[in-house]
């Protein structure tokens, strides 16, 4: 079978799950829309979205449910009804293991965290026809305001009449490379792009280069204070309390152009978000190489609610 034609099943079955996510979903009921058997069913559902049948629609309904929580004023228990979920018990023991933390503690601190939307496809460009379609899920996260020491550089982006940022990306983080020589084990290279307007710089945005402490706490912690490095004053960078749109992006760095042409022109419209100026940042992994396929990292990008 071709691998458009399998998308395209796994497609309908998604649409079907979206559509009925406050209704009990059988995955026996799922395969037999998919024209799979169960087990064939859930083979190529996970090889498809990476997730297993239960998990996505656990995830959605309780994402769901956290955003009833921030917005609405309903009692859990008719949050709990209205996600498909039959008690206030089971409800509140599913929302912990995903969210860490109580349904009540959750509204309490009142910021969008952990969030899964649906998976949608990200289609190929028409000159592309030979490039399969991939599914790709947005998170949702609040993330306090922070600082990092780095060095920076004004570019031109994607979006500019003469975008730049190839060649003056990469360079910089050579530099913060050479200087800093040698990272503490652990330290997250992180980029932070200053998108707000600057009158002295039109058409141009700041970008930082710089590094995040390791993750020690499910709550990933930002050093601040003294250098960490110990071997050379860096420049700072506050960024503020924001909420993001969480944009994963897998295979090598030229990855990210495409991964926001998408974001930008087809999620975004479609999703219940606007897209704001602020503080847009690339989360890497420690040992992230820009020339590797199997390289993964992240663009958070600041949103606010329709």
């Amino acid at each position: 079978m071709a691998n458009q034609d399998r998308l395209t099943r796994i497609e309908k079955v998604l649409d079907y799950i979206h559509e009925n996510l406050d209704e009990p979903i059988h995955v026996t009921s799922l395969a037999e829309k998919s024209c799979w058997s169960r087990w064939q069913f859930q083979r190529v559902f996970g090889q498809a979205t990476g997730l297993s049948v239960a998990q996505y629609i656990r995830e959605l309904r309780l994402s769901k449910a956290a955003e009833l929580l921030l917005s609405s004023k309903n009692r859990h228990v008719d949050i709990a009804m209205q996600c498909g979920f039959d008690s206030e018990i089971s409800f509140s023991r599913a929302f912990k293991q995903m969210f860490n933390c109580t349904p009540r503690d959750y509204r309490q601190r009142g910021k969008r965290h952990g969030l899964r939307t649906p998976l949608q496809y990200r289609c190929p460009n028409k000159a592309q026809t030979e490039t399969p379609k991939t599914f790709t899920q947005i998170r949702i996260e609040s993330r306090d305001g922070f600082h990092i020491q780095g060095r920076y550089d004004w570019i031109r982006g994607l979006f500019s009449a003469s975008p730049n940022f190839s060649e003056r990306v990469p360079r910089l983080w050579s530099q913060v490379i050479s200087e800093v020589k040698t990272v503490t084990k652990g330290y997250r290279p992180i980029g932070i792009i200053d998108t707000q307007d600057h009158a002295q710089h039109p058409d141009q945005m700041l970008y930082w280069a710089g590094y995040l402490e390791p993750i020690k706490t499910s709550s990933p912690t930002i050093f601040s204070g003294a250098n960490p490095f110990n071997t050379i004053l860096l420049d700072t960078v506050k960024v503020p309390l924001q909420e993001y749109a969480v944009i994963p992006v897998y295979g090598k760095s030229s990855a990210v152009e495409k991964a926001l042409e998408w974001f930008i022109y087809q999620w975004l419209p479609e999703s219940n978000y606007y897209g704001v100026q602020g503080y847009e940042l690339e989360v890497y992994e420690p040992d992230y190489d820009p020339n590797s396929p199997q390289s993964y990292m992240e663009y958070w990008l600041p949103i606010k609610p329709r």
